[in-house]
């Protein structure tokens, strides 16, 4: 994780560069099946680590285009996408519409009245935001839960390939471009368990996922499947490119 420098004490309310609001749609869509695969594994990691309960109040934190907020209501009492992105929380809104389903814009700090949640999933945000603000939203969820109530939350894990890929991406600009626009805080399995734990939060459950197993996709998705499954149950000993951390608010 970085250390504390002159910039960690911005605060970023917003993507640094433009995010079309339906990034994340459009990878699960995507003609690049590693690309696509990638995508995927998020909600088959939900599946295998966090699934909400029919009566569970489910907050999706920087839920971008809302297709993992759209999962989630097929399973929760209740879904609330929340994000900064005007464009993403449009596009949201537009194409995912069910009676348990509402997205908002703005910032986190905006949810602090609402009604605490059962269940908090934070996908792929909290490298977005400086060590100390990852610090203050990690504690604003933990005071936003309910006893008993469990956070998700996934990262990249700066050790294992990830830097390469993310250089690479970059490089031949496959995505919007990543280090330092995008990705201003790096985790690791002991960074990210310390500062959830910090937060208050117990940590479960804390692993890898997304290792090899996108890249096999463009050759057999079946295959890649299976190695993911594999992946999943070695993923203690394995350095994959992303990281989970399941923590629960014990009452």
């Amino acid at each position: 994780m970085e250390q504390p420098n002159s910039r960690q004490v911005e605060i970023r309310k917003g993507d640094a560069i433009f995010i079309s609001g339906d990034y994340q749609a459009r990878a699960l869509e995507s003609d690049r099946a590693a690309q696509r695969f990638w995508h995927e594994a998020k909600f088959r990691l939900i599946e295998r680590v966090a699934m909400p309960g029919k009566a569970d109040r489910v907050l999706d934190a920087g839920c971008g285009s809302g297709t993992i907020s759209h999962f989630l209501s097929s399973y929760a009492g209740n879904v609330t996408g929340i994000d900064s992105n005007a464009s993403a929380i449009d596009y949201a809104r537009d194409a995912f519409r069910a009676p348990n389903l509402e997205f908002h814009l703005g910032q986190f700090d905006d949810l602090k009245g609402d009604k605490p949640f059962d269940r908090i999933y934070c996908i792929e945000v909290i490298e977005h935001l400086y060590e100390r603000q990852v610090a203050e939203v990690l504690s604003l969820f933990y005071k936003l839960t309910n006893p008993g109530g469990q956070l998700l939350v996934t990262t990249p894990n700066y050790r294992s390939a990830w830097p390469v890929i993310e250089w690479l991406l970059d490089r031949f600009a496959l995505v919007a471009k990543l280090d330092e626009a995008q990705h201003v805080t790096h985790f690791t399995r002991r960074t990210l368990c310390a500062i959830c734990q910090r937060a208050g939060w117990r940590v479960r459950h804390i692993g890898t996922f997304n290792g090899l197993a996108p890249f096999l996709a463009p050759i057999s998705r079946r295959l890649a499947l299976s190695f993911e499954k594999t992946e999943f149950l070695l993923n203690r000993a394995c350095l994959q490119n992303l990281l989970f951390c399941v923590c629960t608010k014990e009452g």
